[in-house]
C-alpha cells in the first residue's frame, strides 16, 4: 500500500514538473521564441511523454520555424493524445496550408474537419474560405465567406476577401459594396488597406474620381505604402495630368525603389516627353528588376537609340524578340 501510494505522489510531481515545463514554453511561444518553446517542451516530454500540449506547442513552433515535417509530426502525436482538439485539428490544417500548395488539399481536410466540432465558429468558416481563394475556387470561398458573415455580422475581413472573390469574378459592382461595408465596420481600415481595395473595385467599375479618392485617403492613412500613389499616377495620366502622374511615380518610389511598375511608367513617360536620359534611367533599373520583360527591353532599346547607342539598342531589341515581345515596327526593322 505505502509503495503504491508513494509511486502515486511520485507520477502526480512528475506531472506537475511537466506541466510547469509546457506553461515555460507556451510563454515562450507568446514572444515568438521559438527556439527556447521547443527546449522547454522537449524536457517536458521527457518527464511525461503523454502531454498533448508539449507535443501541440513543439509542433506548431517548429512549423513557425519552416520545419514542417517534423512540425506536422508532433502535432500528430497531440493529436492521438486528444483527437477531438478542435485546437489540434485546426493548427496542423493551418501548418499544411503554410507547407504549400502541394498540401492545400490536406489543409482543406483538417479545416473541415475542425468545423465537426465547432460549426458555428466564424474564424474557421473565414480561413476555410480564405484557402478555397488561394485556390481560385471562388464560388465556395464565397459560400464560407457568407457564413463567416452569418455568424458574426462585424467580422469585417470577411467582407473584404468576399469583395476580393467578387473582383476575380468581374462583379466589381459587388465588390464596391462589401469594401465599403468593410470599412463601416472597421475600427482602423487603413490596417487592411480597405481604401486601396476600394480603390481597385471603383477602377474596374469605370469610377475614375471615386477611384482617386480613395487612393487618396488610402494614401492619407498609410504613407509608406507605395501601392496607391503608383495607381494616383496612373490615373493623372488618364486624365493627361502628367506633372502629378510624375509626383506620383516619384512618390512612390521614394517610399519603395524597386517598384518595377513605377520605373516602366516613368520610364514610358519620359519617353513620350522626349526626356531619354531620365527614361533611360528608369528603364535599365526595369530591366534589372524584370529581366523576364521583352516590352521592357525593347523601350530602353528605344532610349538608346535615341541617344545614339545603336549596338545597345539592338542588344536590347534583339533580348525583346527573344522573350516574345514584338511589334510589328521591330519586326520590320530587324527583317531590314
Amino acid at each position: 500500500m505505502m509503495r503504491e501510494i508513494i509511486w502515486a505522489l511520485g507520477f502526480l510531481l512528475i506531472q506537475a514538473q511537466g506541466e510547469n515545463l509546457v506553461k515555460m514554453g507556451e510563454e515562450f511561444m507568446q514572444l515568438r521564441n521559438w527556439h527556447v518553446a521547443i527546449s522547454y517542451f522537449d524536457q517536458a516530454l521527457k518527464e511525461n511523454p503523454n502531454l498533448s500540449r508539449a507535443w501541440y506547442g513543439k509542433g506548431l513552433s517548429l512549423c513557425e520555424l519552416r520545419s514542417f515535417e517534423d512540425g506536422i509530426s508532433a502535432l500528430n502525436k497531440a493529436i492521438e493524445l486528444e483527437p477531438k482538439n478542435p485546437d489540434y485539428l485546426y493548427v496542423t490544417g493551418v501548418c499544411y496550408e503554410w507547407r504549400g500548395k502541394d498540401y492545400w488539399d490536406r489543409a482543406e481536410a483538417y479545416y473541415l474537419k475542425t468545423l465537426e466540432f465547432l460549426p458555428s465558429n466564424t474564424q474557421l468558416h473565414h480561413k476555410l474560405a480564405t484557402l478555397y481563394q488561394r485556390q481560385g475556387r471562388y464560388e465556395e470561398a464565397i459560400k464560407e465567406f457568407k457564413k463567416a458573415i452569418e455568424l458574426n455580422p462585424d467580422y469585417y475581413i470577411s467582407y473584404n476577401n468576399l469583395a476580393g472573390c467578387y473582383l476575380a469574378i468581374h462583379k466589381p459592382e459587388d465588390a464596391v459594396k462589401l469594401y465599403q461595408e468593410a470599412i463601416l465596420r472597421s475600427d482602423d481600415p487603413g490596417q487592411y488597406h480597405f481604401y486601396f481595395h476600394l480603390g481597385v473595385a471603383h477602377l474596374a467599375s469605370n469610377r475614375i474620381a471615386d477611384a482617386k479618392a480613395a487612393f487618396l485617403i488610402e494614401s492619407a492613412l498609410n504613407p509608406y505604402f507605395a501601392d496607391p500613389h503608383l495607381n494616383l499616377g496612373n490615373i493623372y495620366l488618364l486624365e493627361n495630368n502628367l506633372a502629378r502622374g510624375i509626383e506620383e511615380y516619384r512618390e512612390a518610389l521614394a517610399i519603395d525603389p524597386d517598384l518595377p511598375e513605377a520605373h516602366y511608367n516613368l520610364g514610358q513617360l519620359y519617353l513620350s516627353l522626349n526626356q531619354n536620359q531620365l527614361a533611360r534611367k528608369h528603364l535599365q533599373r526595369y530591366v534589372e528588376l524584370k529581366p523576364e520583360s521583352g516590352a521592357g527591353h525593347y523601350y530602353l532599346g528605344l532610349c538608346y537609340a535615341r541617344v545614339g547607342e545603336r549596338k545597345k539598342a539592338w542588344e536590347e531589341y534583339e533580348k525583346s524578340l527573344q522573350l516574345g515581345y514584338q511589334p510589328e515596327i521591330l519586326r520590320k526593322k530587324m527583317q531590314k
